[in-house]
Order: C-alpha cells, then structure tokens, then sequence
C-alpha cells in the first residue's frame, strides 16, 4: 500500500473509510455492547440462584430455537474432524439404559415437569443453545480481569484468546463426540417416547437424546474454566453444569441417564484439552533479559511496568500453525531510516490533529482483550443466522483458535525484534491510550482481527466486506491512539491474514461442509 493510498490524516489502511462507515455500529459502552449480543452486562457477585446470571445472558434473546430446518440438526456432525480427540469411538458412553429403567426414568422427567417452578422455567430458556452460554460466561470474566493488568496477568491480550481457543475447542470436541453416539444409539428424547411428556424447548424433541450435548458441553466447559480461572471459586462453574444437565431433563429433552452420560463424556474430552493445555508452554517461566541499545524496548509511561507481558509467548504451542515463527515478518525499517522516521512522524501527527471520531475508534478497541470484541462479533452472528448447534461451536472454535495461533505468531515477532514504542522513539511525544507493556512491532490488534476476518469471511461470506473493514479499523485504532507504527499495523495485517487462511484451509477439509 502506497503512501498516496492513505488519508491524510492517518485515515483507515486502504483507503475503505466509507465502506467501514457504512458497518459502524454506534459507540455504546461496555455494559450496552454486551446487551447488544445478548449477554448480562456483569457477572460480578453472581446472585443466587446460579441459573439467574446465564437465564439473563443467553435466555434473554427471544423464543427461538438454535435449531432451524431439519437438516441443520447435522446427523453426520460426529465425522466431523475433531482438534484434540483422535478417536470419536473410543469416548463412547456404554449402551442407555434398558426399557424398564427408562420406564421410571420418563416418570421421574414427568415429575418435574409436573412440579416445575418459575425458577425451572428460567432454567430451560437459559439453557437453549449447550454452549452460547459458556461463551458469554468467559468472555464476561475476561473483562472483568482486563482492567487488573498488568499486576494479575490472566487476561493479557494473548492469554485471553488461549482460554477461549482452550473453552470453544473442548465444546467442540464433546460435542462432536456426543453427536457421533446420538446417532449410534438413537434414543428419542423423554418427549418424543412418552406424550405425557411435554417438549418445553424448541428443540427438545428433534434430537436422539442419549449422551445430552447439553451435559457434554457443560461438563467440558466447567473443567476448561475451572483452570482457566484458578481464582474464582470453580464450584461456581460445577454448580452451572449441573444446572444445564437439569434444564434439559425439565424440557422433557433429556433423560438422567443421558445427562449422566454426557457429562461424563465432557470430562473425559476435557482431560485431554488440559493435557493439551498443560503442555503448551504457557507456564513456562521466563529467564531471558531485555536487550538494550537503540531503538529497543523499554519500560513505558504512564506506569513504567518493568516486565513485558508474556515474552515466551511466541513459543506457545499452536493449533494450525507449524509454530509461532512460520511467517516471522521482514524486519522492519531500520531506526535511522527515512521510512522509520516518516512513520514515526505520522505517530506524531496524526495524534496532535485526531478527530472525535478517530479518539473514539482508538479508544473503543482499547476496552478490553482485542480477541474478545470478535467473539462479541461470532455471538451476534450465531444469533441473528440461528445457527445449530454443532455450526455454532465450530465457527467458535476456528475463529478462537485463529485469534489464539495469531496471537502467538504476533508475539514471537514482537519479542524477536524488540523494537521500542513511538512513545520512546519520540521524546515529548503523548499518546492518547497507555502504552502497553510489550514491544511493538507487530500490532497485536491488527493481526488477531486480520485472522478473525478471514475465518468470518469464511463463514459468513455475505458479510466479508464487513469484518475486512472492521479489522482494518481495529488495526488503524492503533496508530490512532498513538502506540503503533504504520508499519507495525501492516506487517501484523498481513501476517494475520496468513493465519487466517491457514485456518480456513482446515475448515474447507473438516467434513462440515
């Protein structure tokens, strides 16, 4: 992209500012923006009962099902190409109970339906979708520890995308496994077997019953946040599980047994995501030391964080890359050249002349973990194209991991060249957001989004020019508010542009289409 393609005010890469125009959604805060994809706008203190917190976030999206046409119940979705299971077969739960123990079984699903409370009914709309819930959990908790960085160091921009790459790819898995013993088995559901019992959800009746993907997801996501969130109290999460299993026997979906066995089959695919999880060399201490001399990174103001965040990063464990260096980018312009110097002015420039409009990109993509903006992006997608079940958990999982691979692949370049902030390379010089603590170049904002795009394109390809647009404005929100080079948001651009394909090539080979 040439230097005339830009606005002159260090408008949008490309010049597409019109067309971004056209998709900009109004700037509400962060408890509106959650409202708008249909999540509570806080899950802090979580009031009892535990079902009110999910009953808000997920049931408060209208009456209809996740499930649309019949054949987007995905009979084949248990061939579907998993990302840590090797054998569907072998995580098969034994045979359902025989005809006498599903007898009082169904009497047991009759009774409390009979005996249901309003309580029971929140429970049922909360639980419509097994995993939509469990996304908007995380993604809440995330936000709520955003602003404890950089002293408690669990949603760095990097760690934020790992657990929810970790949380989509555990439902994922169980959930492919559950669908795979669905229709081994194929147990009608409570309503389907008995009149008597009635179907309460939308769904509750379409489905071969036994194992309950609803348990599955359940039982997997609790585990994954569990470790994730070692500072929470996790029986929370248990707690939540059990809630989901519970709202499935009431709408009459689901038998004990089923749930039983789903959730045994969540675990089981959750051990080996945190075997995976616990592998990955994300705790791994760093011993390494800050290169010096000029143009290197340094501790930056306003609060001159020692440490950088995450410096082994780069050095994670990927789910679709080779590694975190497969497609380092070219080094960037040498300190003492005339293209350094030209962006480094532009930097300067552009933040002694923002508009209100460019403060307030710069600053709305700066209110939480970058990834976590595109999963508020998946879930409106999800909900506004009723997306099924099984599609819903896979457009979560490859865009989580594409942001997560990203990240890492953006890390390892940041920490192979080490290259200082404009706030240090320009003496005098204050931006408009707190520089984060790690080095520059690449932008972390415009590779994640540039990924996340692609997988969006992919999966929603009317709506392509849309998310291309947004990550060029995630990307320039950078240069906006003052912590990155032009060059930094190009080079991140295209390398998140090249994972994101990478992703979508597994996608195109998964058996989904």
């Amino acid at each position: 992209m040439s230097r005339g393609d830009r606005d002159a005010g260090g408008g949008r890469p490309g010049g597409r500012a019109e067309a971004a125009a056209m998709w900009r959604r109004p700037r509400p805060g962060r408890a509106a923006r959650a409202r708008v994809a249909g999540q509570r706008p806080a899950l802090a203190g979580w009031p009892a009962p535990l079902l009110l917190p999910l009953a808000l976030a997920w049931g408060g999206c209208g009456g209809d099902s996740l499930v649309g046409p019949a054949e987007t119940l995905e009979p084949d979705a248990g061939t579907w190409r998993t990302w840590v299971i090797s054998d569907v077969a072998a995580l098969r739960p034994p045979a359902p109970p025989d005809s006498a123990a599903t007898q009082a079984e169904l009497e047991e699903v009759l009774r409390l339906q009979v005996g249901r409370t309003a309580a029971d009914e929140e429970l049922i709309a909360a639980w419509r979708s097994p995993t939509e819930p469990w996304s908007a959990l995380a993604t809440e908790m995330l936000e709520h520890w955003w602003p404890f960085l950089p002293d408690v160091q669990i949603a760095t921009p990097v760690r934020a995308a790992r657990i929810m790459a970790l949380l989509h790819v555990a439902m994922y898995d169980a959930m492919v496994a559950a669908w795979a013993a669905k229709y081994h088995y194929q147990r009608p559901a409570p309503s389907r077997a008995s009149r008597q019992v009635a179907a309460l959800a939308p769904d509750a009746d379409r489905l071969p019953s036994y194992p309950s993907e609803h348990a599955a997801a359940a039982a997997a996501a609790a585990a994954v946040l569990s470790y994730a969130f070692p500072l929470d109290d996790t029986t929370r999460f248990h707690a939540l599980a059990r809630d989901a299993g519970r709202a499935r026997i009431l709408a009459g979906a689901a038998y004990p047994s089923d749930v039983e066995a789903g959730a045994a089959l969540g675990r089981a695919v959750a051990a080996q995501v945190l075997e995976w999880a616990r592998t990955d060399g994300s705790d791994e201490p760093w011993t390494g030391t800050i290169p010096e001399g000029p143009g290197m990174w340094e501790p930056t103001p306003p609060r001159r964080y020692p440490m950088p965040l995450d410096p082994l990063a780069g050095s994670w464990r990927t789910w679709v890359l080779p590694t975190g260096g497969a497609f380092l980018p070219e080094p960037h312009p040498p300190i003492d050249s005339p293209e350094f110097e030209r962006d480094l002015q532009e930097v300067v420039d552009v933040g002694a002349s923002l508009t209100d409009e460019q403060a307030d990109i710069a600053r709305d993509w700066a209110t939480e973990a970058p990834s976590l903006r595109w999963e508020l992006f998946m879930g409106e997608e999800i909900q506004r194209r009723r997306l099924s079940p099984m599609r819903a958990i896979r457009a979560r999982a490859l865009a989580s991991v594409a942001m997560y691979d990203a990240f890492v692949a953006c890390w390892h370049a940041k920490y192979h060249y080490w290259l200082a902030r404009p706030v240090t390379m320009a003496p005098g010089f204050t931006p408009l957001l707190s520089t984060p603590p790690f080095p520059s170049y690449p932008s972390g904002h415009s590779t994640q989004s540039a990924a996340a795009a692609e997988v969006f394109a992919e999966l929603f390809p009317d709506a392509a020019a849309k998310y291309h647009d947004l990550a060029e404005e995630a990307s320039i929100s950078r240069l906006y508010g003052g912590i990155h080079y032009r060059f930094d948001l190009e080079a991140g651009h295209e390398l998140g542009r090249k994972v994101g394909q990478l992703v979508v090539e597994r996608a195109r080979s998964d058996g989904a289409q």
